[in-house]
C-alpha cells in the first residue's frame, strides 16, 4: 500500500491549541486498541475451533460459517491476509456442503475485503457472484446488500451510471423490507452520487431523505454517515452554519453506545468527520486551524492504508497551503493527491486536483503546464459527465420515481381496499344492528300488546272479583237473615198449636215468627170463608161487601 510521502516540505505551522478534532482522534484510536486487543485475543479460539470442525468432516456447513467468523475477527484486526485465506478454506467447506447461503456470505466478505484494499475492479467480481447465489436462493435482504456493495464499487471508480444502477436495486429491495437503516446509507450514496456529479439541489434533497430514514431507523452508524455527507455537500455550498451544525450531530451519532462495534468503523467515522471539520476551517478562512487535524486523519489513514483516504486528506490539505499562500506546498500536495487518486481509480479526485493544479500553474505563469492540466481535467470530465449518461441517469431516476409512484398508487389501493372492507364491515354491523333493533322494537311492541291486554284483563278480573266480593257479602247478609226449619215439629191435630223445645205450646203464627224472619197477614181462604160468613162471604166475594171489613 502507498504511504504518505515523506520528501514533501512542509513549512512550520503556527502553535494552536489543541482542536476538538485531534481531542476525537484521541478517542476514536483509544477505542480501536482496545477493540483491536479485544479481537486479537479472539483470534486463536476462532480459528482452534474452525480447524477442529474442519478436520471431523462431520460438519463442513458448521466449519464453514466458523471460518467466515474467524475471517471477520482477523479483518477487524486489519490482518487482511489471513482473512482471505480464511474466507478461501470457509468457500472450500460451503461448496463442498453445498451451502448456497455460506457460499453468497463468503463471497460478499471477500468482496468487501478487496474493496476495503481498493481494488475494487476484484471486488465487484466476488460481489457479482455473490448477487447471483442470492438472486438463486431468493435472499431478498442480502441481495439488496450486495446491490448497495457494487454500486458503492462502480461509486468509487467514477462510473456513476451502473453506480446508481445499482442503489437503486438497492433502495427498492431495502424499501420493500422495511429497512429502514438499509434505505439511509443506500440513499446516502445515491445523494454523494449526485454530489460527485455536480447536480447540487438533487444530492441535498436525497441527503435530507437520507437523514429523515435514518432518524426512523435504529441505526446510529446510518444517521451519522447520513449527516456527514450532507454537512459536506453544504460546506461545497457554503452554508457553514449549517454544516457546523450537521458535523457536530454525525458525531454525536457515531458516539451513541454500540453505534460502531468494529475498529475499522470508529476510524473511518472519526475520519469523515475530522475531514469535514478540516474541510469547513478552510473554507471559513482558517486553513491554518485545520491543518493539525488534517495531519491526524492523515496518519490514520497511512496506518490503515487507505489511498483514498490520503488522496483526499493530502487535497484538503493543498486546499489550506494555497488559501494561506503557500502555492509551492499546495502543488506539490496536489500532485501528489492525484498520484495517489489514479492509484486506485479515484476520477473525480483526480479531476479535482487536476483543476486546482491547472489554477496554481496559471497563477504562477506556467502557461504550458497549465493548459496540459486543463487538457487532461476535460478529457476526464468528458469521461465523467458526458451528457449521455446523464440522460441516461436521470432516465433511471425517472424509472425509479415512476416504480415508486406504483409503489406508493398500490399501497394507495391496497389501503383503500382495506378502508372499503372496513367501511362495509361497518355497513353491515350497522345493518344487522338496525334489523336487531327492529325486531327488539317489534319484540317491546308486541309485549306492549300483551301488556295492555292483560292490564285489561286484571282490571275485568278485579271488577269482576269486586263484584263478586259484593255479591258474596250480600249473600252473606241474606244467609244471615235466612231461618231454616227443619226436623219433627210437634203440632196439635185440632188447634194445630205447635209445641217448642220447652215444651210450652204455641199457635203456628208465634212459631213461624220466633224461628224464621217471616211475618204474618191474616185472610180468610177460599174454604173457610163459606163456613164462617156464610151468604155474606158470597157478597164479599161480587164486591158488594169485603169480608175483610
Amino acid at each position: 500500500m502507498s504511504r504518505t510521502p515523506t520528501n514533501l516540505r512542509v513549512p512550520p505551522k503556527p502553535r494552536t491549541r489543541t482542536h476538538v478534532g485531534v481531542r476525537l482522534a484521541v478517542g476514536a484510536l483509544a477505542f480501536g486498541v482496545s477493540t483491536l486487543v479485544a479481537g486479537a485475543q479472539a483470534v486463536p479460539e476462532l480459528r482452534r475451533r474452525a480447524d477442529s470442525l474442519a478436520s471431523t468432516g462431520r460438519d463442513d456447513k458448521g466449519a464453514s460459517a466458523a471460518f467466515l467468523q474467524l475471517g471477520l475477527a482477523l479483518e477487524n484486526v486489519e490482518d487482511l491476509r489471513p482473512a482471505l485465506a480464511a474466507y478461501a478454506r470457509g468457500h472450500e467447506l460451503a461448496e463442498r456442503a453445498r451451502d448456497t447461503l455460506g457460499l453468497a456470505d463468503i463471497e460478499h466478505r471477500v468482496g468487501l475485503l478487496y474493496w476495503r484494499s481498493n481494488q475494487y475492479d476484484s471486488a465487484l467480481v466476488h460481489l457479482e457472484v455473490a448477487k447471483r447465489l442470492r438472486l438463486a436462493i431468493n435472499d431478498q435482504r442480502g441481495l439488496s446488500a450486495e446491490h448497495n456493495s457494487i454500486g458503492a464499487s462502480y461509486y468509487q471508480l467514477g462510473v456513476y451510471e451502473p453506480a446508481l444502477e445499482a442503489f437503486l436495486e438497492s433502495l427498492t429491495l431495502r424499501r420493500a423490507a422495511g429497512d429502514s437503516a438499509g434505505v439511509a446509507r443506500t440513499l446516502t450514496n445515491i445523494g454523494k452520487t449526485y454530489h460527485d456529479w455536480r447536480q447540487f439541489n438533487r444530492a441535498r434533497d436525497v441527503l435530507k431523505m437520507a437523514v429523515t430514514a435514518s432518524r426512523h431507523s435504529d441505526s446510529p452508524a446510518a444517521a451519522g454517515y447520513a449527516l456527514n455527507s450532507l454537512a459536506l455537500l453544504e460546506i461545497d455550498q457554503r452554508q457553514f452554519d449549517e454544516a457546523r451544525r450537521l458535523i457536530q450531530e454525525s458525531v454525536d451519532a457515531y458516539g451513541r453506545p454500540g453505534a460502531l462495534p468494529q475498529r475499522a468503523d470508529t476510524l473511518d467515522a472519526w475520519s469523515l468527520n475530522a475531514m469535514a471539520r478540516a474541510l469547513l476551517l478552510v473554507r471559513e478562512g482558517r486553513p491554518a486551524d485545520a491543518l493539525p487535524v488534517l495531519d491526524s486523519v492523515l496518519r490514520v489513514g497511512a496506518d490503515r492504508g487507505s489511498v483514498r483516504g490520503q488522496a483526499r486528506t493530502l487535497a484538503i490539505q493543498a486546499e489550506a497551503h494555497a488559501a494561506m499562500g503557500h502555492r509551492d506546498v499546495a502543488r506539490r500536495l496536489y500532485v501528489e493527491s492525484l498520484r495517489l487518486a489514479r492509484s486506485v481509480v479515484q476520477r473525480v479526485m483526480a479531476l479535482d486536483a487536476l483543476q486546482h493544479l491547472a489554477s496554481l500553474e496559471e497563477e504562477a505563469g506556467n502557461s504550458a503546464q497549465a493548459l496540459r492540466y486543463l487538457r487532461e481535467y476535460q478529457a476526464l470530465g468528458d469521461t465523467i459527465f458526458d451528457q449521455s449518461a446523464a440522460q441516461r441517469i436521470a432516465s433511471m431516476e425517472a424509472r425509479e420515481e415512476t416504480q415508486r409512484a406504483r409503489e406508493a398508487n398500490a399501497a394507495l389501493l391496497s389501503m383503500q381496499a382495506a378502508q372499503q372492507a372496513v367501511i362495509t364491515r361497518q355497513r353491515l354491523v350497522v345493518t344487522l344492528g338496525s334489523l336487531i333493533l327492529l325486531l327488539v322494537v317489534a319484540l317491546l311492541a308486541v309485549l306492549a300488546r300483551f301488556n295492555r291486554r292483560d292490564r285489561a284483563r286484571l282490571t275485568v278480573l278485579s271488577d269482576t272479583n269486586a263484584e263478586l266480593e259484593r255479591t258474596n257479602r250480600e249473600l252473606a247478609v241474606a244467609l244471615k237473615e235466612v231461618r231454616t226449619l227443619s226436623g219433627l215439629i210437634p203440632i196439635c191435630a185440632n188447634c194445630k198449636n205447635i209445641r217448642d223445645d220447652q215444651g210450652y205450646w204455641a199457635s203456628v203464627e208465634s212459631y213461624l215468627a220466633q224461628h224464621s224472619g217471616a211475618t204474618f197477614s191474616h185472610s180468610i181462604c177460599e174454604t173457610c170463608g163459606p163456613q164462617l160468613y156464610g151468604p155474606m162471604w158470597k157478597d164479599g166475594q161480587d164486591g158488594t161487601r169485603d169480608p175483610n171489613a
